[in-house]
C-alpha cells in the first residue's frame, strides 16, 4: 500500500515537471517583435554606409566633400571647398571636422530633415548621382550625437532665400527625428558665408587616425582634384594646409534625370508609375508611355495585347494581371536606353587634370620635426610626358553607362599607379577586387609595341614589390564608370563588379590608348636605352684608357675625353635615328668632331703610311685609330646582342 502511494506522488510529480517544461518550452518560443528607427539601424550596421572603425574620419570627409561637389554643379557654380580636420581632444579621440562651398545651399525648412533624418533626401531619383544611399551627412550627425555631446552647427544661404540661417542640431536616433536646438536669422558676428548662396557645417567626431587612414584622406583630396579640375579645395590640419586651385572653368554638363528603361521594369516600378497619376484617370497604355522611356503608343498597345488583358483604369488592375504586363516586357526587344542624360567628365576636363596631377606627401625634415610653426605636408607636381584619353557608351544591367579611360606616362611618374573612378567618386580600397584590375591584368603589353622582356630589363631597377611587368612602368592609368546606377560589389561602394559587357568596353578603351601611345612610349623607351648604353660605355672607357694609355705617348685625359665625345655622338645619332646602321665612315658633308677620324681616301693613307713609319707620333696615332676601331666593334656588337 505504501509502496502504491510512492509511486502515485512520484507520477504526479513527473506529470508536474513535464507540464512545467512544456510551459518553459513554450515561453522559450515566444518571440517578440519590434521595430527599429532608420538611425538606429543604420546605427547599429553603420558598415552598410562605410563607417567603420578607422573609416569614419575618412567617410565623413568623403560624404561632405561629395556633398559639396553635387551642390554647385546642380547650378554649374564652378565649386569652392574648404574642409578642416583638427585634433581637439588626444585623449578622448575627438576630431572636429567641418566643410563649407559655394553651392545651392538648403532651404532653412528643410535643413534640420536633410542633416538628421534618414532617408529622406533628394537623390531618390533615376539619375547619375555621385551618392548612393544619401545617408553621409545622416551617419555624421548620428555618429556625434551618439559619442559626444557636441551639437552640429550649420550655416545656410539658399538660392531660394536670401538671409543666412544658423542651426545647432541633432539626431534623435530611437525615433529619426531632428533635435533643433537654435534656430536663427544668422546674426552679422556668425554670418560667415561670402556669395549668393552657400553651406557650411561643423561637427564632433569620435574616431582614430591612423598613418593609413590619413594617407587615404590625402589619396582621396588629390583624385578628386584630377577628376574635378575647375573646383578649388583646400584642406586644412594639424600637419598644414594645401591647396588644389582651379586649372580650368569648363564644368561638365550637369547628369538630368530619366525615365526607367521599360526593360528593367518590374512590378514595383510599374506600381509606383501608376500612383503617379492616382488623380488622372488613365489607362495603362498612358502609364506605359509617360513613364518609361523608348516606349511609344504603338509599342505599350502590343504590351497589353500580348498580356492578354482588358483595357481600363490603370488603378483597376490587380496585382496578378500587372505582372502579366512585367512579364510580357521582360521578353521583349526595346531600343537602347538613352545615354545624353549622363555626365561623363569628358577628354578635355580629363586631360587637364591629368597632365596637372599632383600627390601629397609628408615631409620629413629634421628642422621640420622640431618646428610646428612648419607645414608638415606639401604637394608634388607630376608632369608626365604624354597623355591619352578614349571613351566608350555601352549598356550594362538595361542602363546606359559610359567608360573613360586616361593614360599619363613618364615626366615625374616613377612608378605605376591605377585610379579608380565611379560617377567622379575615387575608390581607394578593394583595389585587388575591381574590375579594373582585371582588365589591367589581361591586357598585353604588346599592343603598346614592347615586350615585358624590355620593361624587365629598363625598368627592373626600381623600387617595385611586384613581378608583373605593367607595374615596373613609370605609367598611370585611370577609369571612370559613370551611370545611373554603379554595379558596386558592396555597400561600402568601394569596388565594382564585373557585370554584363563592362570588362569587354574597359578592355577595349585600355587597348586603344595602348595603341595611340605606342609611338611615343617606343621612343621614351628608346632613349632610356641609349641612356643606359651610354652609361655602360663611359663605365668601360676608363678601363680601356688605362690599358693603352701605358704603351703611347698621349695624356689618359686627352683620350678620354676624345672617347667620350665619340660615345656621345654615337649614342645621340642612334637615340634621334634608331634604325641607322651604325657605319665607321662619316657623310662628307659632317665635319670632324675630333681627330679621332679615319682618312676620307685610300690613296692618302697609303701616303700616310710612308710617313708614318719615319715618325713615333704618326705611330702613336695608328695605335689610337686601331683602339677606336676596336670600341666601335664593341658598340656595333653590343647593339646586335640587344
Amino acid at each position: 500500500m505504501k509502496s502504491k502511494n510512492v509511486i502515485e506522488i512520484a507520477s504526479s510529480r513527473i506529470a508536474q515537471e513535464g507540464s512545467s517544461s512544456v510551459v518553459q518550452t513554450k515561453s522559450k518560443a515566444k518571440i517578440n517583435f519590434s521595430r527599429k528607427a532608420e538611425s538606429e539601424f543604420f546605427v547599429d550596421n553603420s558598415a552598410l554606409a562605410g563607417f567603420t572603425g578607422e573609416r569614419i574620419l575618412y567617410m565623413a570627409i568623403r560624404e561632405l566633400i561629395e556633398n559639396s561637389l553635387d551642390s554647385c554643379e546642380t547650378d554649374r557654380i564652378l565649386p569652392k571647398i574648404a574642409v578642416s580636420l583638427k585634433l581637439i581632444d588626444p585623449l578622448n579621440d575627438l576630431w572636429s571636422i567641418s566643410c563649407e562651398d559655394n553651392g545651392i545651399g538648403i532651404r532653412s525648412d528643410k535643413v534640420s530633415i536633410a542633416v538628421c533624418s534618414f532617408l529622406t533626401s533628394g537623390k531618390y531619383v533615376e539619375q547619375q548621382q555621385r551618392g548612393l544611399f544619401g545617408v553621409g551627412l545622416k551617419m555624421i550627425a548620428a555618429f556625434s550625437t551618439k559619442d559626444t555631446d557636441h551639437p552640429l552647427r550649420v550655416w545656410s544661404k539658399s538660392t531660394e532665400e536670401a538671409s543666412e540661417y544658423y542651426f545647432e542640431l541633432r539626431t534623435d536616433i530611437g525615433t529619426n527625428k531632428p533635435i533643433v536646438l537654435t534656430r536663427r536669422d544668422a546674426k552679422p558676428k556668425e554670418s560667415i558665408l561670402r556669395g549668393n548662396s552657400g553651406f557650411r557645417i561643423e561637427a564632433v567626431l569620435r574616431g582614430r587616425l591612423s598613418p593609413i587612414t590619413k594617407n587615404k584622406i590625402y589619396d582621396y583630396i588629390s583624385q578628386t582634384s584630377i577628376v574635378n579640375p575647375y573646383a578649388v579645395i583646400s584642406f586644412l590640419t594639424d600637419d598644414g594646409k594645401i591647396t588644389f586651385d582651379r586649372r580650368t572653368t569648363i564644368m561638365p554638363e550637369p547628369a538630368k534625370e530619366v525615365l526607367p528603361h521599360p526593360a528593367d521594369m518590374d512590378l514595383k516600378t510599374l506600381k509606383k508609375a501608376i500612383g503617379n497619376y492616382v488623380l488622372q484617370k488613365t489607362t495603362i497604355q498612358g502609364i506605359l508611355c509617360n513613364s518609361f522611356q523608348k516606349l511609344s503608343s504603338d509599342k505599350a498597345r502590343e504590351i497589353i495585347r500580348n498580356a492578354g488583358i482588358e483595357v481600363k483604369q490603370a488603378d483597376k488592375y490587380s496585382e496578378h494581371e500587372l505582372i502579366k504586363i512585367v512579364n510580357i516586357c521582360r521578353q521583349t526587344k526595346f531600343q537602347s536606353p538613352n545615354v545624353d542624360h549622363l555626365s561623363p567628365i569628358g577628354e578635355r576636363i580629363f586631360t587637364v587634370g591629368m597632365n596637372t596631377e599632383r600627390a601629397i606627401f609628408t615631409r620629413k625634415d629634421s628642422l621640420i620635426s622640431d618646428d610646428h610653426s612648419q607645414p608638415r605636408i606639401s604637394t608634388k607636381e607630376m608632369k608626365p610626358t604624354l597623355t591619352g584619353y578614349s571613351s566608350r557608351a555601352c549598356i550594362i544591367n538595361n542602363r546606359p553607362t559610359i567608360v573613360e579611360c586616361g593614360l599619363a606616362y613618364g615626366g615625374n611618374l616613377s612608378y605605376f599607379k591605377l585610379y579608380r573612378f565611379a560617377n567622379k567618386i575615387p575608390l581607394l580600397y578593394d583595389e585587388g577586387s575591381d574590375v579594373a584590375r582585371e582588365v589591367i591584368s589581361e591586357v598585353e603589353l604588346n599592343k603598346m609595341g614592347v615586350s615585358k622582356k624590355q620593361v624587365k630589363e629598363q625598368f627592373s631597377g626600381l623600387d617595385s614589390r611586384s613581378d608583373r611587368a605593367i607595374d615596373l612602368l613609370p605609367i598611370h592609368i585611370f577609369f571612370h564608370i559613370c551611370s545611373t546606377k554603379i554595379p558596386y560589389k558592396t555597400a561600402g561602394k568601394e569596388s565594382i563588379a564585373s557585370e554584363g559587357e563592362l570588362k569587354k568596353y574597359m578592355k577595349a578603351c585600355l587597348s586603344d590608348l595602348y595603341r595611340k601611345v605606342s609611338k611615343q612610349i617606343r621612343r621614351e623607351m628608346h632613349l632610356k636605352d641609349a641612356e643606359n648604353r651610354l652609361k655602360l660605355y663611359k663605365y668601360y672607357i676608363p678601363l680601356i684608357v688605362n690599358a693603352i694609355s701605358e704603351s703611347i705617348d698621349i695624356s689618359a685625359e686627352d683620350l678620354t675625353n676624345s672617347f667620350l665625345t665619340l660615345v656621345d655622338k654615337h649614342v645621340k645619332r642612334e637615340a634621334t635615328n634608331p634604325r641607322t646602321p651604325n657605319t665607321k665612315a662619316e657623310s662628307p658633308k659632317a665635319p670632324k668632331q675630333n681627330h679621332f677620324v679615319q682618312g676620307p681616301h685610300k690613296d692618302s693613307r697609303t701616303k700616310e703610311t710612308s710617313l708614318v713609319a719615319k715618325s713615333s707620333k704618326s705611330l702613336k696615332l695608328k695605335h689610337i685609330r686601331s683602339t677606336q676601331e676596336k670600341i666601335e666593334n664593341f658598340m656595333t656588337s653590343s647593339e646586335e646582342l640587344d
